[in-house]
């Protein structure tokens, strides 16, 4: 097999986790319409009213906007992933039979040449094998943003790969009532919960274009807790290109 053939496949996977990265980069800077509304009118100060009491401009969302986000994100880290696993097998048909290989990781403490994934690689392709344990070292203590493709990966094959996400920004360049003028304000608030900007006693005038912005983090219990998410896997993506870089210097004098 040829280098190019080796390394197109992976390197195109990496392409489209950046891709899905670039979603998320987009959908933060300015929330898709479709996931929520702005709402201004009648309010009630107090649910157990009768009637509306008061005016308000509302943020509501319309659709679970975690899950948008979650969804997104999943598809980035399965790309990755997928990436070391296209170039495992694919590395595999430069010496031998096609052989279905996963790239080998393990967690803390636990001992690589012994994992099964390890083991099968190192029957199929044993120069790659020790080249992985001693050049890439996957392990999660010795290489956490490379291992963490596969722990977010499972964190996403556990349905529970979802972000904390905050709206940052519904800012509102213009607003008045009774007299009283709002300029260039900025509000913000949980983004699975509707949320007051302004209320007043009367009807509130303000711009209808009003831009959203929102901030995605990891939530608790998965490898980055509490980290926010673009830069975190901008820069997994950052190490598994780099990754792929020494696999390619590797595998070339195997390649015919």
């Amino acid at each position: 097999m040829k280098l190019s053939n080796v390394m197109k496949g992976t390197r195109l996977k990496v392409k489209r986790a950046n891709s899905h990265i670039d979603a998320l980069i987009r959908d933060t800077a300015v929330l898709p319409r479709d996931l929520y509304e702005v709402t201004n009118g009648p309010h009630y100060s107090n649910f157990l009213l009768a009637k509306p009491d008061s005016f308000a401009l509302a943020f509501r969302p319309k659709e679970p906007i975690p899950e948008h986000f979650g969804a997104i994100m999943g598809d980035a880290v399965n790309n990755l992933r997928e990436a070391l696993d296209y170039w495992i097998n694919a590395a595999v048909r430069c010496v031998g039979p096609a052989r279905k290989l996963h790239f080998p990781f393990v967690g803390t403490g636990e001992n690589l040449v012994a994992s099964r994934h390890y083991v099968a690689i190192e029957k199929a392709f044993p120069d790659a094998a020790k080249f992985i344990a001693k050049d890439i070292d996957p392990r999660r203590d010795a290489n956490l943003p490379l291992w963490a493709v596969t722990g977010l990966s499972n964190d996403n094959k556990h349905n529970d790969f979802l972000p904390i996400v905050s709206i940052a920004t519904v800012g509102v360049e213009r607003a008045s009532s009774m007299g009283v003028y709002i300029s260039d304000g900025t509000f913000g608030g949980d983004s699975e919960s509707p949320f007051v900007m302004i209320a007043s006693k009367s009807p509130i005038a303000a711009q209808k274009d009003l831009k959203v912005s929102a901030q995605i983090a990891f939530q608790k219990g998965t490898v980055f807790e509490y980290e926010p998410v673009i830069p975190t896997l901008a820069n997994m993506s950052k190490v598994v290109s780099q990754t792929l870089d020494a696999l390619e210097k590797f595998i070339a004098p195997y390649c015919k």
